[in-house]
């Protein structure tokens, strides 16, 4: 399920460097396998689509950390975004790639996120022979933006990719 035209307005397209989006990804079913593998404290996380471009991931909010007052913790937030931008990530590289590492995360904090339905989209801004860009935008079961978030990952060199999956 794709968010509405809204947040697709929001989000900037995709500069392409590097291979076809289109040519090799990872599905949903195989993204949401890497999460239960390597990343059993997501699993409120599911992706429901992913393509090389995009990527929408819903997590089960009432399984996230709350602050007093019941607002998802901006931690858990960060954490969501930063996710999807490495699930997008690793579905564009086409296969897992561990070691695709974080190196800045710059997230803006626009609403009060309630446990319930999260749905997280990423959108593809960069996609470089070392870095990645990915756009994400956070929004709460009645689709309120709760949060913004640039996300920058190295990516290994693709000789290394082979060893890290």
């Amino acid at each position: 399920m794709r968010p509405g035209p809204a947040a697709a307005d929001r989000l900037a397209p995709v500069a392409a460097e590097g291979p076809d989006p289109a040519a090799v990804t990872l599905s949903a079913d195989e993204l949401n396998a890497l999460v239960r593998k390597q990343f059993p404290d997501y699993a409120a996380c599911r992706v429901t689509d992913a393509s090389g471009t995009d990527l929408v991931m819903e997590a089960d909010g009432a399984r996230l950390r709350t602050r007093p007052g019941g607002t998802i913790s901006g931690p858990e937030q960060a954490g969501l975004v930063d996710l999807a931008a490495f699930l997008l990530i690793n579905a564009r590289l086409g296969r897992p790639t561990l070691m695709a590492l974080t190196t800045s995360l710059q997230i803006s904090y626009l609403n009060r996120p309630r446990p319930g339905l999260l749905r997280t989209h990423a959108r593809m801004a960069k996609f470089g022979r070392r870095l990645c860009v990915v756009l994400a935008e956070l929004s709460d079961e009645a689709g309120d933006l709760a949060a913004s978030a640039t996300v920058t990952y190295s990516v290994p060199p693709p000789d290394a990719r082979r060893a890290t999956g």
